[in-house]
């Protein structure tokens, strides 16, 4: 009988863990562990606070910047493109001229005094509001990008 139960257990946790139709399930499709799942909803929340301390009064509430003096970050290729870059930028403010999304600014950003935790969160929020798609940025990602930055920013 125990054999029978440890087969019936076994052979049920193949059929769950596979998919029979080939079609991947959301939370194998976002590869994502639930921990990181977790990590992802409080960096956006805690992203969406260090944003409004220190990046709407510029870029906006909506993420649409300030018609040809921000640039947007909602929907922004120049963000998507290079979150190592943005990450720099966040730190470090930028004083060269750019391109977003096929327009030209060439106004100066600060640079911030927040944490590299701060980073992580900020860019969360933003690479996943407004219509961006850019997941969990980790902080080891951002203590990378930061120890690497290079000069231009």
């Amino acid at each position: 009988m125990k054999k029978l139960t440890y087969l019936f257990f076994a052979a049920t946790l193949i059929v769950a863990c596979s998919s029979g139709s080939g079609e991947k399930s959301q939370t194998e499709e976002s590869s994502m562990s639930s921990r990181d799942e977790i990590r992802l909803k409080q960096y956006q929340v805690q992203g969406a606070k260090v944003y409004a301390t220190y990046c709407a009064n510029c870029h906006q509430q909506d993420g649409k910047g300030l018609a040809s003096l921000y640039p947007p970050l909602a929907e922004s290729d120049y963000l998507l493109e290079d979150m190592a870059r943005a990450a720099c930028i966040v730190k470090n403010g930028q004083s060269k001229e750019i391109v977003v999304n096929g327009v030209t600014y060439n106004q100066m950003m600060p640079g911030n005094p927040i944490t590299n935790l701060e980073i992580a969160e900020v860019l969360t929020f933003i690479g996943n509001a407004w219509g961006n798609e850019a997941g969990l940025i980790g902080v080891k990602d951002v203590d990378k990008w930061i120890s690497e930055c290079g000069e231009g920013y």
